[in-house]
């Protein structure tokens, strides 16, 4: 993927649209929210508990986005780095609006579920995200960070300030709570595991 896209309305690259926008011109700060807002919020409602906050998370990106362009390298695409900073954003706004609880007891979890991550993508993304925002925070946090934005639970436990086995707890019970929640819908979650 080069790390220099064009955009198709603008006509600029990724860097030349960076660069204006460090010199506070309106016109490309404004080419850069409306090319990546959709993608950002859709990233965003993954962590949020409801469409106000998604919107919320999205806005304060943008605000640290702009102050922090400057800090931007092109050593990953900007879409990338613009993804990183909403999650942050994301994880900050959940630590300071709520309290996550974060469920450690992984001795009494098993990972033998029928249900298989890898294979969220076959689900109705529609159908998945509204039971993927049922889960409780915590739970909700984790299984974006590791079965969708590929964290390990290392990072997830830095990022978060939790153990690796709250982490891997998190995700255990997320997925089981999820696997339940698509069977309660009548969603067969043995045809995706292979059985």
């Amino acid at each position: 993927m080069p790390l220099y896209l064009k955009h198709k309305k603008s006509g600029i690259t990724d860097q030349e649209l960076v660069q204006r926008c460090m010199k506070n011109d309106v016109g490309a700060q404004k080419i850069l929210f409306e090319h990546y807002s959709p993608m950002l919020l859709g990233v965003s409602y993954r962590y949020a508990n409801s469409e106000d906050d998604a919107h919320e998370i999205v806005q304060l990106g943008f605000v640290k986005i702009f102050n922090n362009l400057s800090k931007f390298r092109f050593q990953s695409s900007l879409s990338t780095w613009l993804i990183r900073v909403v999650i942050n954003t994301a994880l900050n706004y959940l630590k300071a609006n709520e309290k996550v609880k974060w469920e450690s007891d992984i001795e009494t979890l098993t990972e033998n579920h029928n249900f298989v991550v890898e294979q969220l993508h076959q689900i109705d993304l529609k159908l998945l995200m509204n039971c993927i925002q049922e889960l409780p925070t915590g739970y909700r946090i984790v299984l974006n960070m590791f079965a969708i934005e590929g964290y390990s639970h290392k990072e997830i436990a830095a990022e978060l300030n939790i153990t690796e086995s709250t982490s891997r707890s998190q995700f255990v019970r997320a997925k089981a709570l999820l696997e339940k929640k698509l069977i309660s819908l009548g969603f067969d979650t043995n045809k995706y595991a292979g059985k």
